[in-house]
């Protein structure tokens, strides 16, 4: 028994993801911040173990949250900028997505999509027979139906284009829309075509195929039937081409004793009899299925090997294809040749799903309001950590918090007023009781006004009227009053977590957090 597990699944989950945040009973999820005390080693913050004592110890470290909404969730892609004389896979429903969408550094090639100067990002439908990419395309979906041919013979499938205010948008991740729908996107189902045909590969370069050029006797306007000087390497089924030959015409038959041989198509003028109105004798292609309009045109070198084919005419509206070469190569020496055909519906149709887009980046600024958020976040203090929590209780309430009662900012320090007097370290352990071993109730100081501290890592229940004793000042203030975080503690459940480097708040100071949710 065998079994495969799709990268769509892997969509499918992700879009969930997203979709929750905006949906009519939507999740209740809050991006966080958090850990303002110094790491052991400041420049390696600690590795993060999924336990629940560590879920626990993230939410003792938390001090402040803002709600997730509909806009501040996004579909990403690793971002693969355009680099000349560089390979690019192409797209080919025959290969796994997983390998179409992963490079190979040593052999410098890179995924099947770009993105350009002008921030459009392509789809790689046809790279040459794997050659490098020399021009950077440039075009959208009113160019070929977005199909854009370049001179280093790739084909290029646009997709979208990134603004550059994005939020989403940075060095290493760019958004992919999810529909045509999206016209901040600059898409359009102009250039969503099913059943595309643009790419035909060799599978079999095949052996012994001969064209030539050879003089015909004169033929009048409306014959099929032309005399050759010789039939030498021209067998039926052979493109026919030349003066007074309708284009698409073939050899229907060869008569070798006379050296005739019968159009598919009649003559459209008088020809032949001069060198200069010789006729071209061609390997030909011919495509089997349902769809329409496409041209292309078998390649031989010079040692009898047909190499590639190249698609002149894209075709559409295909769901099956096969393509078939007529030529003079024969038995084990003729050439197999495979069509690679689009989605279904046609590329574009959802760049995410067909890029595999199973990164969700969750973007929201910290201090969009002010600086404080309207005193909930203090503004002199350091981050070390954030993430993401859906459906936290409201302290002691035994209910996950709904969206009417969810705020979009929220404190999580307890809040302790005290009487006035010296100030406290910030950071600095604070405790009540005889002893800082002993202490009945404690915590650090995030942030301090003359007459309140706010606390972070509580333990105990703190006690009015008894001091709070800073360990290093040295500082006894009684306390006077309590106020409870806005969630319960350990209510929710944690998502995602990151350590990251010291960020320090300052005054007028925003911080835009950007984290990315893998699946």
């Amino acid at each position: 028994m065998t079994s495969v597990t799709t990268k769509t699944l892997s969509y499918i989950t992700a879009s969930q993801f997203k979709e929750s945040f905006y949906e009519l009973s939507p999740t209740i999820g809050y991006l966080f911040i958090g850990n303002h005390l110094k790491y052991v080693d400041e420049n390696n913050p600690p590795i993060i173990k999924d336990t629940i004592d560590t879920q626990k110890t993230i939410w003792d470290n938390m001090f402040a949250a803002k709600k997730i909404v509909g806009n501040d969730v996004e579909f990403v892609l690793p971002r693969i900028n355009w680099t000349a004389n560089t390979k690019y896979k192409q797209y080919d429903d025959m290969i796994p997505q997983s390998d179409l969408l992963t490079g190979n550094t040593s052999l410098n090639v890179k995924p099947m999509y770009v993105m350009t100067t002008e921030r459009n990002v392509y789809k790689c439908v046809s790279n040459n027979v794997s050659a490098n990419s020399t021009v950077e395309p440039s075009g959208d979906f009113t160019s070929s139906n977005g199909n854009i041919s370049t001179s280093d013979g790739y084909i290029w499938k646009y997709m979208y284009n990134v603004k550059p205010s994005n939020k989403f948008f940075n060095l290493d991740w760019m958004p992919a829309p999810t529909s045509t729908n999206q016209v901040d996107y600059s898409v359009n189902n102009i250039g969503v075509v099913d059943g595309e045909l643009t790419t035909i590969v060799v599978q079999n370069t095949g052996a012994q195929y001969y064209e030539s050029k050879v003089s015909a006797f004169a033929f009048s306007v409306g014959c099929t039937s032309i005399t050759l000087a010789n039939t030498t390497n021209v067998v039926a089924n052979m493109s026919v081409s030349g003066t007074g030959i309708a284009p698409e015409t073939y050899v229907s038959s060869v008569d070798i004793p006379n050296n005739r041989i019968t159009l598919s198509i009649e003559t459209t003028s008088g020809g032949g009899v001069t060198a200069a109105n010789q006729l071209s004798i061609s390997t030909r292609i011919y495509i089997d299925g349902d769809g329409t309009g496409v041209s292309a045109t078998p390649v031989v070198n010079t040692t009898g090997h047909i190499t590639k084919v190249t698609v002149s005419t894209i075709g559409i509206n295909y769901s099956r294809a096969n393509g078939y070469i007529y030529g003079t190569g024969t038995g084990a020496n003729t050439a197999n040749v495979r069509c690679i055909l689009s989605p279904k519906y046609g590329h574009a149709l959802n760049p995410a799903r067909e890029l595999a887009a199973t990164n969700v980046m969750i973007s929201s600024r910290i201090g969009e309001i002010d600086t404080t958020e309207n005193g909930k976040i203090p503004a002199n203090t350091t981050i070390r950590q954030y993430g993401i929590f859906v459906d936290p209780h409201k302290y002691g309430d035994a209910n996950v918090v709904s969206a009417i009662n969810a705020n979009s900012v929220i404190s999580q320090t307890t809040d302790v007023s005290i009487v006035a007097g010296a100030p406290y370290f910030i950071d600095e352990f604070v405790y009540q009781g005889s002893s800082s071993a002993t202490a009945s109730a404690y915590g650090f100081i995030l942030d301090q006004t003359s007459t309140v501290i706010k606390l972070t890592n509580v333990k105990g229940t703190i006690a009015t009227g008894v001091p709070f004793v800073g360990v290093n000042s040295g500082v006894s203030r009684l306390v006077v009053s309590v106020t409870n975080p806005e969630f319960e503690p350990y209510s929710g459940d944690l998502l995602y977590v990151e350590n990251t480097n010291k960020i320090t708040r300052a005054d007028g100071q925003a911080e835009n957090l950007k984290l990315i949710v893998r699946f």
